[in-house]
């Protein structure tokens, strides 16, 4: 599904209308009055790689884009949710299993109209019992890499499950530093 909103008129800060200027060499829509500057259009995404007794979590999309193919589970994170709170739930909405994420080990970086980042975790298993949310799955289940070869599976859930053996350890959550804002989260290397 393609999401690319209407271009700003008016400023969604004080309602005047928006004037074109030339910013970072990059045409923005820009207010005089309040300083507000239109940066882009922007979507994020999580997924996670969660590996269960040698085997690991795969959903078959019930809609488009990708219907019938077989991808980990993800989605978009919300409005004032960190990525680790998104992943844990789109993990648990999608198939029923709680997990926790382990640390970072892939970024899809798509600049195209919309600018999409997809940030991929590393995921452990916590319980629970696999349920398809049928809105979003049509199938799941856990599978050994061999068995995901032999799957119409999503290029970039492949390129993850690579990640996911060649990799030991990705970013991990460090909540020692004190940044500012009080969503705000650090992953870095160990």
């Amino acid at each position: 599904m393609s999401y690319n909103p209407a271009p700003f008129i008016f400023c969604p800060i004080c309602g005047k209308p928006l004037q074109k200027s030339i910013i970072d060499n990059q045409p923005r829509s820009i207010c005089r009055d309040c300083s507000y500057v239109h940066w882009g259009n922007f979507s994020l995404g999580v997924g996670g790689v969660l590996w269960h007794n040698g085997k690991v979590l795969l959903v078959q999309r019930a809609h488009n884009p990708g219907k019938g193919m077989w991808t980990i589970p993800g989605g978009y994170v919300d409005q004032g949710e960190s990525i680790g709170e998104a992943i844990i739930r789109e993990i648990q909405e999608e198939t029923g299993v709680k997990t926790k994420p382990l640390s970072i080990i892939a970024l899809r970086d798509r600049p195209d109209e919309r600018h999409d980042t997809y940030i991929i975790f590393l995921m452990e298993f916590l319980g629970g019992t696999l349920q398809a949310q049928p809105q979003e799955v049509s199938n799941l289940g856990f599978f050994t890499l061999e068995e995901c070869l032999s799957l119409p599976i999503a290029a970039l859930t492949l390129g993850a499950l690579e990640a996911s053996h060649s990799v030991s350890q990705g970013l991990v959550l460090n909540s020692d530093v004190k940044l500012t804002g009080t969503l705000s989260t650090l992953y870095r290397k160990p």
